[in-house]
């Protein structure tokens, strides 16, 4: 009966220090200390409420990292329960222990928004301690219920600035817990449960049996866009059941759960506190206070004993939380729960750390192996590369928490021929928890570059990030989304059939509302005033002003034959079904379409993309335009340029939109999202010389029917059934696949001022709401070498006397070569290797080269500032050892670590060898980490700083060395890093680098002095046969 837990799961990540320090656990009352107790939770993606004892109000905005308090005034009372609303404005209701409601209208930054704090009281109704409150999705209605049983509404009118209350209910026990939606006051008491239909001002009670005992046992309304007459309700039940019924309380089905519970309840990991742990659990269990979480038929329920996840739909037990304390307040949003209990402990229950959005349609509508698609920081890995300039885009988000979950690993692909390749990365991790961080990101759009170069043939793109990635997906209005469109208000969407969707811009979940339907294309100004739209069949092109998402609207007649319309906040550039290219110019709110002139162009055109006065164009064909000479007083502008950086980097778009900051977004065949920046109307090809790509496959997964993989896979399949070459079939089903969508060109990106905006095709789509890193590789050719040539392997050192790196690198293990990163030529200096030796590893450091030939000796060559290459190679006196033979070693700034055939390792204090007559530097063995038998370690790597130590077993376990410091080099015990086999380790100063038996590699993240053993692995796009980082240069080939 019982089913799998989810793959997921449901756990603490981090305790909450950033809320908790920001309350005080004392205040001066005159002469008196007193404590403060937390007595009241509530939350949402914007706020954390936290109600206490001493009648403060605690309100954390999650946007700015900022704490305010709101004092109650007068009498000194605790508040009992607290209700957060976001809608037009931000509202937060209170009340008290005697009975006192209050209302909180907060001050906003965002235009049009209330810029004062002000405060509406409910006095005189209720007599004694409110116990639960609700509001309407509008904040126009606020309901509060106290414990004798009275139910009050109060009338909100926040222009006018007055609340009218009523009393609207009288119950003969205390009431639970309230909900509203669509005119109905869903209400609990400790008897039952009744629906309230505040327009008839009747009710109904939930079922016909009465309940066999009293408690406090409460009902929510299932979440969804509908109609009164369609909505439904879980309402807890004595005796763990728990009934869903229709709007007239009509009992649907009863979930007997007690079953379930028969088994061990799966409980919640917790992050490990001090303390005593266990507390009192009652003999029988009982549901209690209910809300639907995260899934449709999951319902989180809880009482002051305990706290359970339950999937009604597979009646299966998610997860719980027992014998942890006196439960005294839950608030669940999104895919987080938030837990108050005891005196001042809160808790977070989530699936990604706190930073890292989530949305529950993704979980249903994904794969198992792309479910986890949080993580927090990805940087790219840098191939024999220089750091030339860095840009970001850093969007409206905030990271608190370093610490990501569980991975599943999808495979990935690697064109190694193209510049575009499409990869398919994956998170990895660890159990591994680490400290909370408050970094305060910026709430605009802004843009870092980071230039890779890599040395080698093959060319790859992969992204990059010192800051969290963070991803929120959404579903659609249903039917597929063929164009995307999005303003800082609204977000539109056209789905295959013709309808014609919009939805405003809340911080939770869409409302999608139906706009027009048979509609071909669609076409929004980037400020939302003019909206124009192509009809299906007659493919004219209607323009309206004043765009309203209710009531009545004007539709002008702007043009026949339209294919295809771009709008910019006051011209209108449309392709016409002929290939012609027209323009409209002076337009406005009151003037939405204008006469049409012709405008040159060099083919035909599939897509445009206009803002301010930059237009770009996609032809037919795939090849980018852009429009030179525009500007406020010449809106046709004067000449089209080909954009011959898109052609020299092979991509290949077939949407492009232009966004906030001067830049410049297009979406590939193979679903790719690359950038440009700096396009303004005097440089509207952007100050790049290239694209910037962002890897978003660990976020936005394509379907298998879409557009794009329908054109990948039938060029494979043609190429394979006729034999031809795949380049010849692919370009031969573009042309047929462009003639017939011509007139259907799908517009999948878009972007505003908080985000960019990636429809994949189906139903669903994702915003980027963290730090995106465009990246771009670059092959680098050694001077006197050829591009094809292969190189065995290539690793880094600091240069003695100047800046840069050397970069160490051979063909085979009989040759080796050095070049100086800094050397714009590159060219490639020959390193005499001793005589009849084949060197099996080498490792290098800021004054020595050692090496390891393949019978075993260490050979080192010193490096000075006079000759940073070294003269010659002095072997190494390795008698201690005794006929220990070394399988592996790296070179830190002073120390040596080595490991031999056994799997033991070694460490040594210094890099030099030392005149034969002086003292020779000790080697001190290190117990290796306790292994299975036939297990030993094969690998070594030191940072180049000294200060960690990782290791690789002969079955690729991952191991890392703990309790390194200036006192203690040779740390102090050995931690096991699961995730992921390896088969080449590497450390720069701060993190570690993997590359797996497949060629794929991985970086670890979240480390640090007090957790060497980092948080989670992440995966970077691509395959390498060898790689090497030093500080910040990471080189592969």
């Amino acid at each position: 009966m019982a089913s799998q837990p989810p793959s997921v799961p449901l756990r603490e990540f981090c305790p909450l220090y950033y809320l908790l320090n920001a309350i005080p656990a004392k205040v001066q009352k005159g002469f008196r200390s007193v404590l403060v107790y937390l007595t009241a939770l509530d939350s949402n993606s914007d706020y954390i409420a936290v109600g206490s004892s001493i009648g403060m109000l605690y309100l954390y905005c999650r946007r700015v990292s900022q704490m305010n308090k709101y004092n109650l005034e007068g009498k000194c009372e605790a508040i009992t329960v607290v209700k957060l609303l976001s809608c037009f404005d931000d509202l937060v209701a209170v009340g008290t222990a005697s009975g006192r409601v209050a209302l909180f209208q907060l001050v906003s930054q965002l235009p049009g928004r209330n810029k004062q704090l002000r405060r509406f009281d409910v006095v005189g109704l209720h007599k004694s301690t409110v116990t639960a409150l609700a509001w309407s999705a509008n904040g126009m209605k606020l309901f509060s219920g106290d414990d004798k049983g009275k139910v009050v509404y109060s009338a909100v009118d926040l222009d006018q600035g007055v609340c009218n209350p009523v009393v609207v209910l009288e119950e003969p026990s205390a009431i639970v817990q309230l909900e509203y939606s669509q005119k109905v006051l869903l209400v609990s008491t400790c008897q039952r449960s009744l629906l309230f239909y505040t327009q008839e001002q009747c009710l109904q009670q939930l079922g016909t049996k009465p309940r066999k005992s009293n408690g406090k046992f409460g009902a929510c309304f299932q979440p969804g866009l509908c109609k009164q007459s369609d909505l439904l309700v879980y309402a807890a039940r004595p005796g763990l059941r728990l009934w869903r019924t229709d709007v007239r309380g009509r009992v649907q089905e009863t979930h007997v759960l007690k079953p379930l519970f028969n088994q061990d309840v799966p409980q919640f990991e917790l992050f490990p506190r001090s303390g005593p742990t266990g507390a009192y659990r009652p003999a029988e269990r009982q549901l209690g206070l209910v809300s639907c979480f995260l899934k449709e038929g999951w319902v989180l329920s809880w009482n002051e004993y305990s706290v359970y996840i339950l999937d009604c739909t597979n009646q299966v037990i998610i997860g719980g939380l027992e014998s942890c304390g006196d439960i005294v307040s839950v608030s669940c949003s999104e895919n987080e729960i938030f837990i108050l209990k005891g005196d001042r402990d809160i808790m977070r229950i989530s699936n990604c750390p706190e930073g890292l959005l989530s949305n529950s349609k993704i979980f249903c509508g994904c794969s198992e192996e792309v479910q986890e698609e949080f993580s927090q920081a990805l940087e790219a890995l840098e191939v024999a590369e220089e750091v030339e300039s860095q840009q970001r885009i850093s969007l409206d988000i905030r990271s608190r928490s370093s610490s990501v979950t569980s991975w599943e690993s999808t495979q990935g692909a690697f064109t190694a021929s193209t510049p575009a390749t499409e990869a398919s990365a994956s998170e990895l991790s660890s159990s591994r928890y680490s400290a909370i961080t408050q970094e305060d990101f910026q709430q605009e759009l802004v843009v870092k570059q980071v230039k890779l170069k890599k040395k080698g043939k093959r060319r790859r793109q992969g992204g990059c990030n010192g800051l969290a990635e963070s991803w929120m997906g959404y579903s659609g209005p249903g039917s597929g989304i063929h164009s995307l469109m999005v303003t800082d208000r609204h977000v539109w969407c056209l789905d295959f059939k013709g309808g014609l969707y919009c939805s405003g811009l809340p911080n939770g979940s869409l409302s999608w509302q139906k706009f027009e339907e048979n509609v071909q294309q669609v076409a929004l100004s980037p400020s939302g005033s003019l909206l124009w739209k192509v009809e299906q069949k007659t493919m004219t092109a209607y323009a309206c002003g004043k765009v309203t998402i209710k009531g009545k609207r004007h539709w002008y007649k702007a043009l026949d034959e339209t294919a295809f319309v771009a709008l910019s906040d006051d011209t209108a550039w449309i392709i016409r079904t002929s290939g012609d290219l027209y323009l409209q110019t002076g337009l406005s709110v009151d003037r939405p379409c204008a006469r049409a002139v012709k405008v040159d162009c060099p083919c035909p055109m599939a897509q445009m993309a206009a803002q301010g006065s930059v237009v770009w164009a996609l032809s037919e064909q795939r090849a980018l335009f852009y429009r030179e000479g525009l500007s406020s007083y010449c809106a046709e502008g004067e000449q089209w340029k080909y954009d011959k950086v898109s052609e020299n980097q092979g991509l290949e778009p077939i949407c492009i939109a232009l966004g906030e900051n001067n830049t410049l977004w297009a979406l590939d065949t193979s679903g790719s999202l690359w950038f440009r920046t700096g396009i303004t109307p005097k440089k509207p090809q952007g100050e790049d010389e290239h694209w910037w790509q962002v890897n978003i496959t660990d976020y936005v997964v394509f379907e298998q029917g879409g557009l794009f993989q329908t054109l990948i896979q039938a060029t494979q399949s043609v190429a394979t059934a006729t034999k031809a070459p795949v380049e010849r079939v692919a370009e031969r089903l573009r042309v047929a696949f462009l003639s017939q969508h011509s007139q259907c060109q799908p517009s999948l990106v878009s972007a505003n001022s908080s985000g960019v905006w990636i429809a994949s095709g189906r139903n669903d789509f994702h915003v980027a709401k963290g730090s995106l890193v465009g990246t771009y590789w670059r092959t680098v050719v050694p001077r006197g070498t050829a591009s094809a040539t292969k190189w065995a392997f290539v690793f880094s050192s600091a240069v003695p006397s100047k800046e840069g790196s050397l970069l160490w690198l051979g063909q085979s293990r009989k040759d080796l070569f050095c070049v100086w990163d800094q050397d714009l030529q590159m060219r490639p200096l020959t390193i005499q290797l001793p005589p009849d030796v084949e060197m099996i590893q080498l490792s290098a450091c800021r004054d020595a080269l050692w090496g390891l030939d393949h019978h075993g000796r260490v050979h080192i060559r010193t490096l000075s500032a006079s000759c940073p290459t070294g003269m010659h190679w002095t072997p190494l006196d390795l008698s201690q050892l005794g006929h220990v033979r070394l399988l592996s070693f790296s070179c830190g700034s002073q120390n040596v670590w080595a490991c031999d055939a056994n799997g033991l390792v070694y460490f040594r204090v210094g890099t030099q060898p030392l005149n034969p007559s002086m003292m020779l530097p000790a080697w001190i063995c290190i117990e290796p980490p306790e292994q299975p038998v036939g297990v030993h370690l094969v690998r070594i790597q030191t940072s180049p700083n000294d200060r960690m130590l990782w290791a690789l077993d002969s079955r690729g376990n991952v191991h890392v060395r703990t309790g390194i410091t200036d006192e203690m080099p040779v740390g102090t015990a050995w931690e096991h890093i699961p995730g992921l086999q390896a088969s080449q380790l590497v450390l720069s100063t701060r993190t570690a680098w993997v590359r797996c038996p497949n060629g794929e590699v991985a970086r670890r993240y979240g480390i640090s002095e007090k957790n060497p053993a980092g948080d989670y692995w992440k995966k970077i796009p691509g395959l390498v046969n060898w790689l090497h980082t030093h500080n910040a240069l990471h080189n592969a080939g």
